[in-house]
């Protein structure tokens, strides 16, 4: 068998195959003179026009965005910056351009265009290697129009449709024998066709072969039956027949169709990838692939490695299924009958995704802290067991209906900080005056004197600070007992004094025997507990707490609840207050707000009160 030689001179063209021969030293001294001289010719001669100015300037911003280990390609009339990328195990194409960030970019489509083109040897995209080299589309930029390109392209493309739609043969190799020897021996076709399309051809219908010169007797190799007259002829589309009219089939598709469009907007809003169009190969052990059409299997590829192939029209054979999942551990096939609705479907899909933890519908999941949250939904699905920075760790999943009220975007915002993202599917427009209530918050005071001032002030209690008060004259003017109190005050008509400095035993048996009302507040630390004894003290209603709140009205197994300390009284308007010493986050306040809540931030801890000496006593 003779030896031949591949020139590659872009991707996607090719130089026709030549035996090789002896070299002739004048040819290169030849061939060197020539691009030397077309070499200055460029560099010193040429004036560019403007287009090509804009182009130049074009190229060199793309090159000095390039970093090191990045290249800038020319692919069909667009500018490519790119980078290669050795594979490891345990990569597939979709996890690679998941990691850097491509995949987001909503071009995929034609990201996996430039990627076959861009790698020649790469005939199977679900089919990479560890230690394989694969050069990456980092930016895809079009370039000018070119009209004499862009028919070229389509031209070349119809006629590859053509030449699929005719039958194939099965050759086997000879010994001696060479892919355009054999090609041309057989099919009289011009060379531009041989080498331009249909060598290409060769390749795609058989992806074990790597280089079409190296192609061994015994080997079966499936070559395109060519007639000229079709290839040269025009291709019209084929249209198919008319299908019969039938109602029910209709609706089926139209269910099947809507559910495999609601279950890869759940899967993409959780952060995994779903395609739902073009074809999807997954290589056998054997050599052989398997070709699914994404439209009728949609694939969906998590980033725990796991791939789930959803069979929506049980298309799929069970042995078919079976082999794949005995062929790729990290393959599992979920097979959809009729019945099946969206609900069924997403907990078909669940069940194999190899989550850490996927909790039942009304199973509570729970997080701990200053702020408790209780959170039960349709379904609950644990990510990842430890937090991380890069994503979410939960997701919380409910199939709501549109009638069926949403949970609050400040809670959705809070808890995505906490790493737990909420789906409400399908997402409720929300109210636009939602986030349009007053957040009514009062500042945390310093010390006890001011907590107890904005106590009185709330519940509209009038008092005196600071007041002298006698205790104690006798008949004699020349001795008489005044005690300095921190705060008098009438409580239904019967003078009432709150010590926040510590009086002696016998003065507090003094001001009771002149029936006075007494309140020492002297050995309160926490400031939560200071003004729940100053409400109880006026005979003020209060609710000591912990207090729960839920985020919807929705029913109890599929709601969010969120608990937290502090006191809840009603002030002189009877608008319910909400105490509290925590260092309450924007989104909580202005979820109470909306609740009708006025917040009172209680300072964390209190100064020191009066000096207990400070008293006058003549």
């Amino acid at each position: 068998m003779k030896n031949f030689q591949s020139f590659s001179v872009s991707p996607g063209a090719r130089l026709p195959l030549k035996a090789s021969s002896p070299i002739d030293p004048s040819h290169i001294f030849k061939h060197l003179t020539w691009g030397f001289c077309a070499f200055l010719l460029v560099f010193f001669c040429l004036r560019p026009s403007q287009a090509q100015e804009e182009q130049k300037t074009y190229a060199i911003s793309l090159v000095k965005t390039a970093e090191m280990g990045k290249e800038i390609y020319e692919v069909d009339n667009r500018k490519v910056l790119t980078q290669a990328y050795i594979v490891k195990k345990g990569d597939c194409l979709w996890k690679i351009l998941r990691e850097m960030g491509l995949w987001r970019q909503g071009n995929i489509s034609e990201l996996l265009s430039v990627i076959k083109k861009l790698n020649g040897s790469l005939r199977n995209l679900d089919l990479i290697h560890p230690g394989e080299k694969i050069i990456i589309p980092l930016k895809i930029t079009p370039l000018a129009p070119n009209l004499a390109q862009e028919r070229s392209s389509l031209k070349k493309r119809t006629l590859l449709k053509g030449l699929t739609d005719l039958k194939f043969e099965n050759y086997t190799v000879m010994p001696g024998d060479s892919l355009t020897k054999v090609v041309k021996a057989r099919y009289k076709m011009p060379p531009e066709y041989l080498y331009n399309e249909y060598l290409d051809l060769v390749k795609d219908l058989n992806p074990s072969i790597k280089d079409l010169d190296a192609i061994y007797p015994g080997q079966i190799i499936r070559l395109p039956m060519y007639s000229p007259e079709i290839a040269r002829g025009p291709i019209g589309p084929v249209i198919p027949p008319k299908p019969e009219d039938k109602s029910e089939d209709k609706i089926a598709d139209l269910k099947v169709n809507t559910v495999a469009h609601d279950l890869c907007k759940i899967f993409l809003e959780m952060g995994e990838v779903c395609v739902q169009s073009g074809e999807h190969f997954i290589p056998l052990k054997s050599g052989a692939q398997i070709n699914l059409k994404a439209a009728s299997f949609p694939i969906i590829d998590l980033q725990n490695g796991q791939t789930v192939v959803v069979d929506l029209r049980g298309g799929l054979p069970e042995k078919m299924g079976n082999l794949i999942e005995s062929c790729w551990r990290d393959y599992r096939v979920v097979r959809l009958v009729e019945r099946d609705d969206l609900g069924s479907a997403l907990d078909k899909i669940l069940r194999v995704c190899n989550y850490p933890k996927v909790f039942k519908r009304g199973e509570p999941f729970e997080l701990q802290g200053d702020i408790a949250f209780r959170i039960t939904a349709d379904w609950i699905v644990v990510l990842s067991e430890t937090r991380s920075d890069k994503g979410l760790r939960v997701v919380v999943i409910n199939l709501t209906g549109t009638s069926t009220p949403g949970t609050p975007r400040i809670i959705r915002d809070y808890l995505e900080g906490l790493g737990v993202k909420v789906i409400d599917y399908p997402q409720v427009d929300e109210d636009s005056s939602e986030g349009a209530h007053e957040i009514e918050i009062l500042e945390r005071g310093t010390d006890s004197l001011s907590l107890i001032e904005t106590a009185f002030n709330l519940i509209g209690q009038p008092f005196s600070p600071q007041v002298e008060i006698p205790v104690y004259q006798s008949h004699r003017p020349d001795f008489q007992l005044t005690v300095k109190a921190n705060f008098f005050l009438k409580i239904k008509g019967r003078d009432a004094i709150v010590d926040l400095a510590g009086l002696e035993p016998e003065i507090i048996s003094l001001l009771e025997e002149h029936q006075c009302l007494y309140l020492s507040l002297v050995a309160e630390k926490d400031p939560l507990d200071m003004v729940a004894k100053t409400l109880k003290f006026l005979d003020i209603q209060f609710d000591p707490g912990p207090h729960s709140f839920m985020a919807t009205t929705r029913n109890d197994w599929r709601n969010i609840k969120l608990t937290l300390p502090g006191i809840i009284f009603s002030d002189s308007r009877g608008k319910p207050i909400l105490a509290t010493s925590l260092n309450l986050p924007g989104e909580i306040a202005a979820f109470l707000s909306q609740k009708g809540y006025k917040i009172w931030l209680c300072p964390l801890y209190l100064s020191q009160g009066p000096d207990p000496s400070d008293k006058e006593e003549n």
